[in-house]
């Protein structure tokens, strides 16, 4: 196998699992209310798994792929552990905390697809410190350049520890941050160590109130206000059923979403961001001035697949689909795409 554009993955966020309710109308849940939900018979999964589970379903485990995060000592720990080694991730270092659980979450979903979900707070993912963090770059021997993922449901300073790690050892850095994080993230001044910023469009939203800036459209100026910050930035903006946008180099792309009939969306957003990697990964230029479909098409080719998964993870989804699913619908990929990633040997 060719060598790849980067040695490593190292990851850091929460890791759990949890429950998925679906309502019958598109209402919004109001304070003070209750309401008969579908509880739906899914398996339920925090980010960093589900974002490090594609990474290395896409790569063959040709790469190591680290996890650091905390679990707690009870089932559902050892159960989410078990399985993230299963498909090769390395969990050397995720803890077992045995004064906390293991995050738990109540997820939702409305007809319409939109959605959100409640995470414990009270988890060992929330036990998280900086020294978690050390441990992984004193121990190991880190050759080459890495990919650093900082994922939420752990603490923002953990992440941002990681992040400024990641930068000294000459990684590239992604992150995503939720919305009642963006003031503290503008605050420590975090944007200056992301690379590849991945938020969905209400978190943008966000973004742009708390920095102040006028908006008539709220991407490109969210992302003139993160270049104000790093210059060198690059932001996908996730709109659900809308697509995507992607920000390079004062550069902009419409990625336009791929219909499929929608089981649950849960989980989509991760998969299309793990494609992202994957790909970067492979050594696919993250913007490419070409007819065909790139990087963001082969995102959102994956994260339509995953919508008619139930489950937050498509156990069954990998580059073989893919590139069949890809000839099912005509899709013409780029030589890059190609080349780099269908092609890796």
């Amino acid at each position: 196998m060719r060598k790849l554009k980067y040695d490593y993955v190292v990851g850091t966020g929460g890791i759990g699992t949890g429950i998925l309710f679906r309502f019958s109308d598109n209402i919004t849940l109001g304070r003070n209310e209750s309401r008969l939900a579908e509880l739906m018979e899914v398996r339920d999964f925090c980010k960093l798994h589900i974002i490090l589970h594609y990474i290395t379903a896409y790569l063959d485990k040709s790469i190591p792929v680290y996890a650091i995060g905390r679990v707690g000592d009870d089932a559902s720990g050892r159960e989410v552990l078990g399985l993230m080694e299963q498909y090769g991730i390395n969990c050397r270092y995720v803890k077992v905390d045995s004064r906390e659980k293991t995050m738990y979450s109540v997820c939702f979903v409305y007809p319409d697809s939109d959605g959100g979900n409640i995470t414990a707070s009270n988890s060992a993912s929330g036990n998280m410190n900086e020294g978690d963090i050390a441990a992984f770059f004193e121990q190991e021997d880190l050759r080459g350049r890495g990919l650093v993922l900082a994922a939420p449901e752990v603490p923002l300073g953990v992440r941002l520890y990681l992040l400024k790690r990641g930068r000294e050892h000459s990684c590239f850095n992604v992150a995503s941050f939720t919305s009642d994080e963006m003031e503290e993230c503008i605050r420590t001044g975090a944007f200056r160590y992301v690379d590849l910023l991945a938020i969905n469009k209400h978190e943008m939203e966000t973004l742009v109130t708390a920095s102040g800036v006028e908006a008539e459209n709220g991407a490109p100026e969210c992302y003139g206000f993160l270049r104000s910050q790093n210059p060198g930035i690059q932001l996908i903006v996730t709109q659900g059923g809308e697509g995507a946008r992607f920000f390079s180099n004062g550069y902009s792309e419409r990625i336009p979403a791929i219909w499929k009939p929608v089981n649950s969306t849960a989980g989509a957003g991760d998969c299309f961001l793990a494609t992202v990697i994957s790909g970067l990964i492979c050594g696919v230029p993250f913007y490419e001035h070409d007819s065909c479909v790139g990087l963001g098409g082969l995102a959102a080719l994956a994260s339509s697949l995953k919508v008619t998964c139930k489950d937050t993870i498509d156990f069954t989804l990998g580059r073989e689909r893919l590139k069949e699913e890809s000839g099912k619908l005509g899709i013409e990929f780029s030589d890059k795409i190609n080349r780099l990633f269908f092609n890796m040997d």
